[in-house]
């Protein structure tokens, strides 16, 4: 695939930042989307975060003691196994930005990625 960059400003930059760090201005500019994408799933996943926070009751109602798959701030699946849960996941969504997260009565908790899996704080 070819995408060409239609902004002078931004092509300008880039060959001064790839001569300033004696790299090719294609490495500059994947590590700049890489960054961007980066940012944009980090963003993504926060605001699922907050979602699951908003509907926890509810969760808790209908998925305790389940994982739930949410993807702009829906659910979209369910399970006990969070592999399971997983696999189906990236089956469906790829590397689109989907939490995955275990659903349990009680306050919100502080949350931390851990490894690709997430786990409550003590």
């Amino acid at each position: 695939m070819t995408i060409e960059l239609r902004e002078p400003r931004l092509v300008e930059q880039i060959k001064r930042l790839a001569a300033d760090r004696a790299q090719p201005a294609e490495k500059v500019l994947e590590t700049a989307v890489h960054a961007h994408l980066d940012k944009l799933e980090r963003e993504a996943i926060h605001a699922e975060t907050e979602a699951f926070w908003d509907m926890h009751d509810d969760l808790v109602e209908e998925y305790q003691r389940e994982h739930v798959a949410l993807y702009k701030g829906q659910v979209v699946d369910h399970d006990e196994d969070a592999s399971r849960l997983e696999r189906r996941v990236r089956e469906q969504f790829g590397e689109l930005p989907v939490l995955i997260a275990p659903v349990n009565p009680g306050p919100r908790r502080p949350l931390r990625w851990i490894g690709g899996r997430i786990e409550t704080s003590p």
